[in-house]
């Protein structure tokens, strides 16, 4: 039902500075920009109500993203709540009032942990345990000089940091694809929607480089979980492991021994991981503190991480890798981009035929029929594109250039744009994909066409000043200065 003219007669907040509602009891309406009434509810004090994300519906609210929401809002005595609240509820029949709250359920940031356990560790294992950065004062100082700053943050710094490390080798060996690890690794450290915590990012999250991508972190039950990549050159100086657990998750710890020999050959840097001394130019690294940092290990022996919720995992839902590829693809020993790409044109030749469409028209059995073999394929785009030549609604005779003069070509030769052509009609050329401009040729061609006459030109290119165009408009709609 809509508001009618109490409701609209209200004192009122736009639902984005809820905030500023009184500290009173009340009945509120949230109320749409088309005056639907959305919601209806009572609150002793309006503001702590609203205040925040408090709000049941909140989410329901947000939504919404097309609509503009305003809390309409009448004081009332507590008293008084349950029953005019019941009466405005009778009257008004709002739309969320007595239908379910669709509540999503908060997992505790442990679970998020085990979960990603379960994932990384046939790959990874726990490189040793660093105590808390706050007691090394040399450490913070190296810190704020170098401005790593990702590494004293105040949140970490009274936290002991469990360092786990992905074994890039063993990924690539099961993937043979650079690409696919790199999706995968973003995929595991994802952000979850349903998780009270998540893993925090240092660096680039949109780097390609496996070298500095992956370095994360997760505070979790009075710890700091630090989480990076090490090739295959610091892995082979690793003598052995010893199975461990970390958030009762089973998972592969390096000795002390081996633990010993990384640090005397590897420093620890906090953008790119582990690395070895020998493969790194110390004129542009700060060794010390990256000395300093691999030096402050010491064995993980013991599952320091309690358990405190301990949620069952559904271990078959969990990101399995290398991805899953169908029958199809392991036959053809395609990757699965390439699979789509074959499916997509099969399917395109399907409802082309299906429609009764001749192929052999622009050449688009020739494009249908050009299918990947190996991975090595290359989709050409002579075969993929065509051009077409589409008229101009916009800015009208285009044999005039508005802002810059573009070259007119055509049968007769190629003008820059002016009054005096030989072309009395001027196109848009645009490149389209030629299978579907078969099929929905029929649709456009009251405006675009795929061959000129010597009388039409084409431009590849237009530069226009907006300028004039808004100015017309103006001059047509006086109200438009207005708005």
């Amino acid at each position: 039902m809509n508001a009618d003219e109490y409701i609209l007669k209200l004192p009122n907040i736009a639902l984005r500075s809820r905030e500023l509602l009184p500290e009173q009891p009340g009945i509120y309406y949230v109320v749409d920009e088309s005056n639907v009434i959305w919601y209806v509810g009572q609150a002793k004090n309006l503001h702590n109500r609203w205040l925040g994300d408090n709000h049941h519906r909140l989410d329901q609210f947000k939504r919404q993203r097309n609509r503009r929401f305003t809390i309409y809002y009448e004081l009332v005595n507590e008293s008084n709540l349950d029953i005019i609240e019941k009466q405005r509820i009778g009257h008004y029949h709002p739309q969320l009032n007595g239908t379910e709250v669709n509540s999503k359920k908060l997992h505790p940031t442990e679970t998020l942990l085990r979960k990603t356990l379960i994932t990384i560790a046939p790959y990874g294992f726990i490189l040793g345990v660093e105590p808390p950065r706050k007691d090394d004062i040399k450490l913070i100082e190296y810190s704020k000089y170098y401005r790593d700053i990702w590494r004293i943050n105040k949140s970490v710094l009274p936290l002991s940091v469990i360092h786990i490390c992905i074994n890039l080798t063993e990924l690539l060996k099961l993937s043979q694809d650079i690409s696919t690890t790199i999706r995968f690794l973003k995929k595991v450290f994802s952000k979850s929607i349903n998780s009270s915590g998540n893993w925090n990012c240092q660096g680039s999250k949109r780097s390609y480089r496996l070298s500095d991508f992956l370095l994360r972190r997760l505070l979790v039950n009075g710890f700091a979980i630090e989480v990076y990549v090490v090739r295959q050159e610091v892995t082979s100086y690793i003598q052995n492991y010893t199975m461990t657990q970390l958030a009762g998750i089973h998972i592969k710890a390096i000795s002390s021994d081996s633990l010993n020999i990384l640090q005397e050959k590897c420093l620890q840097n906090n953008i790119a991981g582990l690395y070895l001394k020998d493969n790194i130019s110390h004129q542009y690294l700060y060794t010390d503190l990256c000395h300093r940092a691999i030096n402050r290990l010491k064995p993980y022996t013991e599952d320091l991480v309690k358990v405190l919720f301990n949620e069952s995992i559904d271990k078959s839902k969990l990101l399995k890798f290398p991805p899953h590829k169908n029958e199809a693809a392991i036959n053809l020993g395609l990757s699965v981009r390439l699979l789509n790409l074959i499916k997509r044109k099969e399917y395109l030749k399907e409802i082309l035929i299906e429609q009764g469409f001749d192929l052999s028209k622009y050449q688009v059995d020739k494009y249908l029929e050009d299918i990947p073999k190996d991975n090595n394929y290359y989709e050409s785009h002579l075969n993929k594109n065509m051009t077409v030549y589409v008229k101009s609604f916009l800015y009208g005779d285009l044999r005039q250039s508005i802002y810059s003069s573009s070259m007119i070509y055509g049968k007769k030769g190629a003008f820059y744009q002016n009054a005096n052509l030989p072309y009395i009609d001027v196109y848009l050329a645009f490149h389209v994909n030629r299978a579907f401009w078969l099929l929905f040729e029929n649709y456009l061609c009251d405006f675009a066409k795929v061959s000129l006459s010597e009388t039409e030109g084409y431009l590849k290119k237009y530069y226009s000043n907006p300028t004039p165009i808004v100015r017309k408009y103006v001059d047509k709609n006086p109200c438009f200065i207005s708005i």
